[in-house]
């Protein structure tokens, strides 16, 4: 740059002196702060040596424009280490050299500010493509910028996604797959909270742990007929409502879905050969099994082909109920005998629950959590408490205030306490003889030995039972009368003590 300096005739040759050399400081200051500002920083990315190598290590104060050098020391900066600018919120855009062929994960988590990474033509192994990192052929898809806006197309040539490559990318609102994918990684959309509807096409063959947990705006999903396992796949996607499963999909994980708190429905394709639904919930082929309860319902019937609730008994196995905070009210049948581990647990909003004397198993940690539950009323003998090695029992861990297990007399295997919780006897209230019949206002009897609450409870088909009169006051007797006996063409009662 050439600059001109004029001096007037009439300045003298002192003063003109001092005028250009006053001048001539005043460019090199302005050249060196144009030089500055136009210069991505460098200063900012720490390096570190190791086997003849350098390689990019943590540089939690890069911010703006950087570019990571070539060489360090004499040493080829060959490699970017796990999470080496994790948290730089401030750095908007990096230049990788031809001499980076190795990038560990997730070395730009939390770069909130990031919108453009670009790769020297000359690397052979990676590469970019509008400020996206691919690798060098384009089949890969590494990373996305978090703070790229709207949505986006992934290119025709990609392959796969690997894992992490958009993950927290919170600006993201749309993504389009293409056909010819046929893996997406481990939590590869991850916290993407403003993606609200995804298809995953059927070339798809391989879906990784959590790969859209944590999508909190995703509404709706398409998943593809190739897609063999979901583990963790949409757990913590708060405003997802109902997914379709296809037959591809032969393994479901219990948290697949947690926390899915407006999820409602669940329907399986007919053809799957290990799965099944009815009305929205989640079953074995043979229906036999309970697997997943969609957290968004309210209460809930157990059919009565059930003979499980979860997958199993340990840890980490079941959970069908587990965080399903709306669920106020449950039934379970009379055929279920294994209550699996963390079957109940995080249930916050149920405040009792009866087990049938069919249950012998009571898995792991089956209730932990579900801090409102307070009664427990077991119909039969004390089932087994199932140990786990790293928790132990914990089957009643963090349940409600003053919990209590109650039990009806002549049962066995109770004593003073079951796990950790008191346990309560109850006795029967008993029918006095020759008091049923036609009463003033309907059918009713008394009832004898109301030494608890009393709970009388109607059914059609000696099957599903309802309460429908409760005494709260011990006495010795009381009486009872159904004034819509005559709406009911069968009407079948019982007696409880709670």
């Amino acid at each position: 740059m050439k600059t001109k300096i004029l001096i007037p005739r009439s300045m003298n040759l002192n003063r003109a002196g001092a005028e250009v050399t006053r001048l001539l400081s005043n460019v090199r200051i302005l050249t060196l702060a144009c030089l500055l500002v136009a210069a991505p920083a460098t200063a900012q990315v720490n390096y570190a040596v190791f086997d003849s190598t350098a390689y990019v290590t943590s540089s939690p104060g890069a911010s703006g424009d950087i570019v990571i050098a070539s060489t360090y020391n004499g040493y080829p900066v060959t490699r970017i280490r796990y999470f080496a600018f994790s948290g730089c919120t401030s750095l908007r855009s990096v230049i990788i050299p031809n001499s980076v062929t190795t990038i560990d994960q997730e070395p730009f988590i939390g770069c909130t500010s990031l919108t453009n990474l670009s790769v020297d033509a000359a690397n052979p192994v990676l590469s970019s493509l509008d400020g996206v990192l691919f690798n060098k052929a384009q089949t890969t898809l590494i990373t996305y910028p978090a703070a790229r806006l709207g949505g986006y197309v992934i290119p025709g040539s990609v392959t796969s996604i690997q894992g992490y490559a958009f993950r927290n990318c919170t600006s993201l609102t749309s993504v389009t797959i293409p056909s010819g994918v046929t893996g997406i990684g481990y939590n590869a959309f991850s916290g993407c909270t403003n993606l609200t509807s995804v298809t995953i096409p059927n070339s798809v063959t391989g879906l990784g742990y959590q790969a859209f947990s944590g999508c909190a705006g995703l509404t709706n999903v398409i998943i593809g007929n190739s897609v063999p396992g979901l583990s963790g796949a949409f757990s913590d996607c708060a405003n997802l409502t109902t997914v379709t499963i296809p037959a591809s999909v032969t393994s479901i994980d219990s948290l697949a879905f947690n926390g899915c708190a407006s999820l409602t429905n669940l329907s399986v394709d007919a053809a799957n050969p290990t799965y099944s639904s009815i009305e929205g919930v989640l079953f074995n082929k043979a229906q036999t099994t309970l697997i997943i309860f969609p957290p968004g319902r309210g209460s809930y019937v157990i059919p009565d082909s059930v003979t499980q609730i979860g997958t199993g008994l340990y840890a980490g196995s079941a959970g069908a109920f587990k965080n399903c905070t709306s669920l106020t009210n449950v039934i379970i049948g009379n055929s279920v005998t294994n209550i699996g581990s963390g079957a109940f647990s995080a249930c916050t909003n149920l405040t009792r629950l009866t087990i049938p004397a069919s249950v012998i198993n009571l898995g792991y940690a089956a209730f932990y959590g579900s801090s409102r539950l307070t009664n427990f009323t077991f119909l039969g003998n004390a089932p087994r408490l199932v140990f786990d090695m790293d928790g132990g029992f914990a089957q009643f861990d963090s349940v409600g205030a003053g919990a209590k297990v109650y039990y009806y007399c002549g049962a066995t295997g109770w004593g003073t306490s079951y796990g950790p919780l008191p346990t309560v006897m109850l006795c029967p209230p008993q029918f006095a003889p020759g008091s049923a019949g036609v009463k003033p206002g309907g059918f009713g009897f008394t009832l004898n030995f109301l030494t608890n609450q009393t709970v009388v409870e109607a059914s059609a088909n000696l099957v599903n039972w309802q309460p429908i009169w409760t005494n709260t006051l011990p006495a010795a007797s009381a009486d009872f009368v159904d004034p819509e006996w005559l709406h009911h063409s069968n009407r079948f009662y019982r007696a409880r003590s709670d």
